[in-house]
Formats: C-alpha cells, sequence, structure tokens
C-alpha cells in the first residue's frame, strides 16, 4: 500500500482514539459524573443539572471515536491480513458488524435521549412516567441489545482474531488487543448470563482501554506496519 494512504489511515484511526475519549467525558460530565449511569440510564430523571447538549454531542463523538473511524483501520488489517488466515473474511465481517450496529445505536440515543429529557419537565405527572418508559426501553435497546450483547461479541472475536495475528509483529500491541477483546467478550457473555457485575466491570473497563488501543493501533500503522501486498 502507498505510505500516504497507510498515514491516513493511521491518522484516522488515532482520531477515533481522541474522540472515543472526548465522547466517554462528555457522558459523564453530562451526568455530572455520576457512573451509576452507565448501567442504568433512566437514573438520569433523578440527576441534578444534566447537561443535554453536552449528553447529544457525547453520542455523535460516540457514532466516529468508537465506531465510524475504525472502518479505515479495519480494512487496512483485512488486507494485511491477506495469506496470513483463511478467517480474515470473517473476522473483518465482525468489525465490520461491530461498528455498523455500534453506530447505528449511539445514532438512535443522539435523537431519542435529548428529545425525551427536553420534553420531560413540561410534562405532566403521566406523560413523565410514559417517557421514562420510553427513554428506558430505547435505552435498554440500544445499552442491553445493541451494544452489551450483540456489538461486544462480535467486536470482541474481531479484536481477539486480530490480535493473535499483531502479536507476530509487535508482541506487547498484540497482547493488548487480544486483552481489550476478551474485556469486550466478558461484557457480552456477563450480560448473555445475567452476571451483571461482571458486565458492568467489563464495561467501565472497555469504554477506557478501546480509546487508547485506537490510538495504539494507529500508531501500528503509521510505523509499524509493512506494506500490504
Amino acid at each position: 500500500m502507498e505510505r500516504n494512504y497507510r498515514n491516513t489511515v493511521g491518522w484516522i484511526t488515532i482520531l477515533s482514539g481522541i474522540l472515543a475519549f472526548t465522547s466517554y467525558l462528555l457522558v459523564a460530565g453530562s451526568v455530572n459524573f455520576n457512573f451509576d449511569f452507565f448501567s442504568e440510564p433512566v437514573l438520569i430523571f433523578s440527576l441534578p443539572d444534566v447537561h443535554i447538549g453536552m449528553l447529544r454531542w457525547s453520542m455523535i463523538t460516540d457514532i466516529f471515536g468508537y465506531y465510524l473511524l475504525l472502518l479505515p483501520a479495519l480494512f487496512y488489517l483485512h488486507e494485511w491480513l491477506r495469506g496470513k488466515t483463511p478467517w480474515r473474511n470473517l473476522l473483518s465481517f465482525c468489525g465490520t458488524s461491530y461498528m455498523l450496529i455500534g453506530g447505528i445505536g449511539a445514532s438512535i440515543l443522539a435523537v431519542t435521549w435529548p428529545s425525551f429529557l427536553i420534553e420531560f419537565p413540561d410534562a405532566s405527572a403521566a406523560q413523565q412516567e410514559t417517557i421514562k418508559l420510553l427513554f428506558d426501553t430505547f435505552s435498554q435497546m440500544v445499552y442491553g441489545g445493541l451494544w452489551n450483547l450483540f456489538d461486544t461479541i462480535v467486536g470482541g472475536v474481531w479484536l481477539v482474531g486480530i490480535g493473535i495475528f499483531i502479536k507476530a509483529e509487535k508482541r506487547v500491541l498484540g497482547w493488548f488487543t487480544v486483552c481489550v477483546g476478551a474485556i469486550s467478550l466478558l461484557d457480552g457473555f456477563g450480560n448473555l448470563f445475567g452476571l451483571a457485575i461482571l458486565a458492568e466491570i467489563a464495561l467501565n473497563l472497555f469504554l477506557v482501554l478501546a480509546p487508547a488501543w485506537a490510538i495504539a493501533i494507529g500508531f501500528f500503522v503509521l510505523r509499524n506496519v509493512p506494506d500490504a501486498k
């Protein structure tokens, strides 16, 4: 691959990590760093001084940081894996599914969360209960279904799979990739089998480690990955 293409992919991937960290800080800041919100979003209605605009932008940066801006790296690594494993198409399918479904989930919340929160103060008591119910339903659909069940499993498979081969080039980065993937899988299986504590711990670790991994893999592409043939 041409060096300019590799450099572009590397910097886009680094940017994805920066935006993912930004998303994490924005969503935490919007609820005054009450981290219980990550496992029980409906708590937002009992929290003081929620910043709706910050919450909306946390989801917009989530779309690009945790998901869409990783696509160039995925396709780069797909070519890099050529000849290394017959499973590369399946691994890339898992990675693409993670990014597409994750981005869809964040897009849903970027629209629905602010809408519900804006309508809530002027609603009647009965309407407020309905808004809470709808807020919780959309949150569970995305958090419990799209992100922390389906996404964590396909994303984990992709990360563990590519990490095994990255180890041949960079041992530490390869193991880091495998570990982030394993944490993602723990989140998925924790939700699958109703192990709430395991899922919550794994989720909080992933939210911090995934952006760090994106930045690391961006520098890997920039400096260490030989041109794919």
